[in-house]
């Protein structure tokens, strides 16, 4: 595992880019699913776009061939081609048509594959050895579901420990949702609720109870998946792709302007640094 933790994934300041990880799934995927080691550029082009469009950072553009040729240089994963590159000029990177155009395939190294093939207790601890490095905890069912992966039922529910930032944070907000209010308690102990990191510890974050808030566990995923954020004057803002049917009582657009319930505490409010990384680097805008 010293290969997947000594992995160089993107940073500029505290900007988060998860491609690597997302192209590695993907390639267990194709482990457990029987598919050849090598993937042609084109499957995982077109397997990549959507993921990086839901679980990475809001752009213009996605670009799936960045970690299919930067993730040989980790040496956690072989290139091959039948012909020469033409690489870009603002970069060493190839061009999307050449990538195609030679035929370029991609995938884990022969000794990682056939390590991994058939043995699903390893398979399970290298998901969740990219999981918990890389997303938080809300949206770790997510991945798995996207990209089909299974897990060994012994390993079905690791997870990193977030107990004493979670008593912290809900006992700040009084077990109470900041969203909607939301309470229920189960001999004595909150039900539905949870803690929210709002900058993430993959990315650099603390566990101080000011990098959290008390939300529903819907809340909570769907603010990780940055479909709301927090502004300064912790007003909620919904990001403009949200798109809802009907008249739910839950309905995210119904949020946009409206103040959350602060901690009665207010060295226990949101911290400013923290919502502001949020709105940068989460929040689809």
């Amino acid at each position: 595992f010293r290969r997947l933790s000594d992995m160089l994934v993107f940073r500029k300041g505290d900007q988060r880019a998860p491609h690597k990880p997302l192209y590695l799934l993907y390639c267990i995927a194709g482990v457990q699913s029987g598919r050849e080691r090598l993937h042609a550029f084109d499957a995982v082009f077109q397997a990549l776009k959507p993921a990086l469009r839901i679980f990475a950072p809001r752009t213009e553009s996605v670009h799936p061939e960045y970690p299919f040729w930067r993730l040989q240089h980790d040496n956690l994963a072989d290139f091959v081609a039948d012909g020469p590159m033409v690489i870009r000029k603002s970069s060493d990177d190839p061009t999307v048509s050449s990538l195609r155009q030679q035929n370029a395939r991609g995938g884990l190294l022969e000794a990682d594959y056939e390590m991994l093939r058939g043995d699903l207790q390893l398979q399970s601890l290298t998901i969740h050895k990219i999981l918990d490095a890389h997303f938080p905890a809300s949206v770790h069912e997510d991945i798995v579901q996207f990209f089909g992966l299974v897990f060994d039922d012994r390993h079905a529910n690791d997870r990193a420990s977030d107990t004493e930032f979670r008593d912290q944070v809900l006992s700040a907000y009084d077990n109470s949702c900041a969203i909607s209010g939301f309470n229920l308690e189960v001999s004595g102990r909150p039900v539905g609720v949870e803690a929210a990191h709002i900058f993430w510890p993959q990315s650099g974050g603390n566990d101080e109870p000011s990098n959290g808030v008390a939300m529903t566990v819907l809340h909570r995923k769907l603010f990780h998946l940055g479909l709301f954020s927090i502004n300064s004057d912790y007003k909620f803002i919904v990001a403009s792709e949200v798109s809802e049917k009907g008249n739910s009582m839950l309905a995210l657009s119904a949020l946009s302007g409206k103040r959350m319930i602060l901690p009665k505490n207010k060295a226990l409010w949101p911290n400013q640094t923290a919502l502001s990384w949020h709105q940068r680097w989460v929040f689809r805008g």
